[in-house]
């Protein structure tokens, strides 16, 4: 009878241990101001000289707030290698808030390499305005 006992203990101490031990499922949000930056517009502008934001690689949503004078609407929001090309991409719909406009929009960065990006945003068809970033 004590054997049984001290086996479901045992067994209830593990089943505690380990679901302890699971990370949970985290929607990572990362709020990012875009109003007071600098901005690399196209394809081959060179870089700015500002501190590059951070970006989390547990990073699932990003709120953008948007430079001043941005319009509502759809976007276009990317992370990019320093050559330009896409690593990732989405969309998202920027809707003004307080005068400023805010944009929403789900990506999933994990599996990205850590370094030096940039996060492109734009409205479809045009050119990327370009955020020096830093995925750690």
């Amino acid at each position: 009878m004590a054997l049984a006992a001290a086996s479901i203990l045992l067994i209830v101490i593990g089943g505690l241990l380990w679901v302890r031990s699971r990370s949970p499922v985290q929607t990572a949000t990362v709020t990012l101001d875009l109003r007071e930056r600098s901005v690399a517009r196209g394809e081959n502008s060179p870089e700015t000289n500002q501190a590059p934001l951070e970006l989390s690689r547990q990073a699932k949503h990003l709120v953008l707030g948007l430079p001043i004078g941005s319009k509502e609407g759809s976007y276009e929001v990317a992370l990019l290698s320093e050559g330009g090309e896409p690593v990732r991409g989405t969309t998202g719909i920027a809707q003004l808030e307080n005068h400023t406009a805010i944009l929403n929009a789900d990506i999933d960065l994990a599996g990205v390499s850590p370094g030096s990006y940039f996060l492109g945003v734009r409205q479809p068809g045009l050119a990327w305005s370009r955020y020096p970033v830093r995925v750690k």
